[in-house]
C-alpha cells in the first residue's frame, strides 16, 4: 500500500512537513486470560498499554482503544477513545460491561478481540497487533437509560417515587413515551410525572376520555383512566400533549398445549416483568397478545431463537418458535419495559 501525505506549510528553509502511514503500536495487557464473578466487579481487571505510532512528525495522535463485536472480525466495533494516553485499566465491573456491550454471552466463555486504532485525520490511521483475551461474563441485572416518564396511580399507592411503580421510556429522547402497566381494577386511575415525585410536571387529563385522549399540564387537572383489569401498552406523546392505552394481555402457546389456548403470564410488580414457570416438553412456542395472530400493533406475537447455555432468547416480532430441546420445568422472564426492546430469559428449573 502506498503511504499516504500530507502536506502542511513550510518552514523557512521549504522543507514540507509530511505525514507517512504510521507505524503499528505494540498492544500489550496486564492479562489474557480472566476469571471472575459478580462478587469481583470492584476489582481490577484487566490493563491495556501500547506504543506510540509514528506518523513522520509530531503529529496529534489520538488512541482508540477498539473491541471486535462476537464474530465480526472488527467489521463492528466497541470503540473507547484514550486521547493521547499510552494505556487503559479497567475494574472488573466496567471491563465485563464492555464485554456484553460487545455481544459476548454471559456465562460463557468468549475470546475477545482487542486493538489499538491510531489516528492523526479521518483518513490516515493505523491498527495495532489484536490481543484474544479469554473471559466469560457474568449476567448484570438490566439497567435501562433512556429517559423515564412515571405512572403514579391507584394500583400502587399513588407514590411517583414509590420502588413499585411502573415507567414509559423515550429511547430517541424526543418525549415520546411507550411502556407497560398492569392495572387490576374495573377502573384504573393514575397520572404521568416528569419526575419521581409530585415537584415536577405531572400530566393529568385533558378532555376526561377513557383509554387515551388529551393530556394537561395543569397540576390540578383531572386522573387519567383505563377501563378494565390487565396488561396495557401506554404511549405519551408529550410535544402534542395525547395519551393511548392498548390492551396486550401477553401469553404463551405452542407443542406444549398443542396450540390451542394461550397459557397467561404472570406478573412480577417489583421487577415490572412478565413471569411465567411452566412445564415444556421439547419442542417449539411463542409469545403473543390477547391470544390473536393478527400481528399487528394491536395484537403482536414473538418467536425467537433461544440458547440453552446462557438462557437468553433473541426475540424477533413475527418470528419463527423458541424451541427448547429438552423437556423440563422453566422459568421464563418476558422483559416489555421498553417495548421497542424486548428482552427474555429461560431458565431451566
Amino acid at each position: 500500500m502506498l503511504p499516504l501525505f500530507v502536506f502542511g506549510a513550510c518552514n523557512k528553509d521549504g522543507v514540507k512537513v509530511v505525514a507517512t502511514q504510521g507505524t503499528p503500536s505494540d498492544l500489550t495487557a496486564s492479562t489474557q486470560a480472566l476469571n471472575y464473578t459478580t462478587a469481583d466487579s470492584a476489582n481490577d481487571a484487566i490493563s491495556f498499554s501500547w506504543g506510540e505510532s509514528d506518523f513522520g512528525y509530531s503529529a496529534a495522535v489520538t488512541y482508540y482503544l477498539q473491541f471486535s463485536y462476537k464474530d465480526s472480525d472488527f467489521s463492528k466495533v466497541y470503540s473507547l477513545a484514550a486521547g493521547n494516553a499510552l494505556s487503559q485499566s479497567f475494574k472488573v465491573a466496567d471491563f465485563n460491561t464492555i464485554v456484553l456491550g460487545a455481544k459476548y454471552t454471559a456465562g460463557q466463555q468468549n475470546t475477545v478481540s482487542v486493538r489499538v486504532k491510531a489516528q492523526i485525520s479521518d483518513s490516515n490511521y493505523v491498527y495495532s497487533n489484536v490481543l484474544q483475551i479469554t473471559v466469560t461474563p457474568y449476567q448484570t441485572e438490566r439497567v435501562i437509560t433512556y429517559p423515564p416518564l412515571y405512572v403514579p396511580g391507584d394500583y400502587q399507592g399513588w407514590g411517583p417515587g414509590s420502588a413499585i411503580i411502573a415507567k414509559l421510556y423515550s429511547p430517541a429522547d424526543n418525549k415520546v413515551y411507550d411502556g407497560y402497566i398492569n392495572l387490576p381494577s374495573d377502573t384504573n386511575y393514575f397520572k404521568f410525572t416528569a419526575e419521581p415525585d409530585w415537584d415536577g410536571t405531572n400530566y393529568g387529563s385533558g378532555d376526561n376520555i377513557a383509554d387515551g385522549g388529551g393530556l394537561s399540564t395543569d397540576g390540578g387537572a383531572g386522573n387519567l383512566m383505563v377501563v378494565g383489569a390487565g396488561y396495557y401498552l401506554l404511549h405519551a406523546d408529550i410535544p402534542n400533549l395525547k395519551w393511548t392505552a392498548t390492551l396486550q394481555n401477553w401469553g404463551i402457546i405452542g407443542d406444549f398445549n398443542s396450540w390451542g389456548t394461550d397459557v397467561p403470564f404472570d406478573f412480577d410488580e417489583v421487577n415490572q416483568v412478565l413471569v411465567k414457570t411452566i412445564q415444556l416438553p421439547a419442542g417449539g412456542f411463542k409469545f403473543r397478545a390477547n391470544q390473536s395472530w393478527e400481528g399487528n400493533d394491536a395484537n403482536p406475537n414473538y418467536g425467537g431463537t433461544y440458547d440453552p447455555t446462557s438462557g437468553n432468547v433473541a426475540l424477533s416480532l413475527g418470528g419463527g418458535n423458541i424451541t427448547i430441546p429438552t423437556a423440563g420445568t422453566y422459568k421464563i422472564t418476558l422483559d416489555l419495559r421498553v417495548p421497542s426492546e424486548p428482552v427474555c430469559t429461560i431458565a431451566q428449573q
